[in-house]
């Protein structure tokens, strides 16, 4: 967690709103678990959007069995608009993170004129940094 804390915090940027240790009968209910005890931690996005991560102290998670890829049935990914993505792409690789390119252009279609690139959290979590058109 602490490693997640300091990429989406201290990396992206994102103000910490919330960081509290969760259990009892309520979140045993909700997400199903039996003597569920979880650590929340949410990041503000604005417009009362959070990213959400949690690290469930019980009961123990299953570890990811070798690499995962975005085109594996299950895997997931957030999108986050910056507005220098060339900027973002330079402070994070100098950090360590792992990209799978260097910021693209799309040239073609809906998105057009708006640049992309995919990285990865400590957890290899996807996360794809935007930058939309101008205006």
């Amino acid at each position: 967690m602490e490693r997640s804390k300091d990429f989406y915090g201290n990396l992206l940027g994102l103000p910490i709103v919330v960081d509290e240790e969760l259990e009892g009968e309520e979140l045993e209910r909700v997400v199903g678990l039996e003597k569920a005890r979880l650590r929340i931690v949410e990041f503000a996005l604005g417009d009362g959007q959070f990213v959400e991560l949690l690290q469930y102290r019980w009961p123990p998670g299953q570890p990811r069995l070798g690499a995962s890829t975005p085109a594996d049935v299950g895997a997931n990914h957030i999108a986050l608009v910056v507005h220098d993505i060339h900027f973002m792409h330079a402070r994070l690789a100098r950090a360590g993170v792992r990209f799978t390119s260097a910021p693209t252009q799309i040239t073609a279609g809906f998105f057009k004129g708006a640049w992309t690139t995919y990285c990865f959290d400590p957890d290899e979590l996807v996360v794809e940094l935007w930058q939309p058109v101008p205006g």
